[in-house]
Order: structure tokens, then sequence, then C-alpha cells
């Protein structure tokens, strides 16, 4: 069962519209963009001004924020809104290969590219946004991990070796 994670404290961020600086009760700590939430929603509407938008509060106990207009957000919406636009890098992906117990070339079959590119995104300090969302999907629904998992004959590394069987008999019949 998920942990119900609780807020403490909630603040709009100066100088960057929409976006909210959180404080969990468990020290850790996430910039919140909510423009999609903003713009996308009608109930959030009144929001677009930023004086209404910046009176927000953590409400109920820490299980969600709200604002003047009795609009609120549940706790967890804006955790999944931080997970979600939190940057992913290549050691992420390395950690997610390892303990899916996934090689390069399942991994590239699964995001549809080539196993070189894999071997790139391992080195980057920012993964693609469509990469790093299936990323967390898989990570956090392993169904989803199921759904598109081939296993892959991995090859032994460098040249194939020479058949000396056939050499061998040919030499040893004359």
């Amino acid at each position: 069962m998920e942990e119900l994670r609780k807020l403490k404290f909630v603040t709009a961020v100066r100088g960057r519209p929409y976006v909210l600086r959180v404080v969990w009760r468990d020290g850790s700590r996430d910039l919140v963009d909510m423009t999609g939430v903003v713009h996308r929603l009608k109930a959030f509407a009144p929001l677009r001004d930023p004086a209404a938008f910046r009176k927000v509060r953590v409400i109920a106990d820490g299980l969600g924020i709200g604002w003047d207009s009795d609009l609120d957000y549940a706790a967890r919406s804006l955790r999944i809104l931080a997970d979600e636009q939190r940057q992913l890098t290549g050691s992420d992906l390395l950690a997610f290969e390892r303990a899916a117990g996934l090689t390069t070339a399942e991994t590239a079959e699964i995001l549809d590219v080539a196993p070189r590119t894999i071997v790139s995104y391992r080195r980057s300090l920012r993964l693609p946004r469509p990469v790093a969302s299936m990323l967390r999907t898989m990570r956090n629904e392993p169904a989803v991990l199921a759904a598109h998992y081939r296993p892959m004959q991995s090859r032994p590394r460098g040249r194939p070796k020479k058949d000396t069987s056939a050499a061998i008999r040919a030499s040893s019949s004359r």
C-alpha cells in the first residue's frame, strides 16, 4: 500500500507563475509547476490571476492545498506532479535497468530506439522527457514494463570464434 504523503508547508514562488515550493512532512522538498492544472482544468481558471494563486495554503492536516476561492488540490496529486516534473538522468536509467534485470537490447526494444542510443542515454545528465516519462511509468507500474518487455538474445562480445573443428577433421582425414 502506498504511504500517504502529507504536506508541511507550501508557498508560491515569486517571479515564476503557477510554481509552488512544497515541503513535505518527511522533510523532502519539491518545486511543482501547476501551469498545466491551472490552464487545463476549468475549475482552476480563477487561479490564472497570479494574486489569487499566491494565496495558497496547506489544508486538511497536510492532505492537500487550498485557495481562498474554495479550490483545493490533493497532496497525492501534487506529489504525482512533483515526481513527473523531476529530471531523470542516465544514472536513473541505469539503476532502473539493473533493478529490472534488463539488457541494453531489451531496454532499446522497449523504448523503440537503437542500443547505441541507450548507451548514450546512460551518460546523459537529462533524459528526454518521453523517455523519462516511460521510465517512471514502468518503475511505478510493473504491468506496463511487462506489457512492453520482449526477451532478447544477448550476443557474446567481440568477433565470433573460428570453428576449428572442421579444419581439424579435414587435416586428420589426410
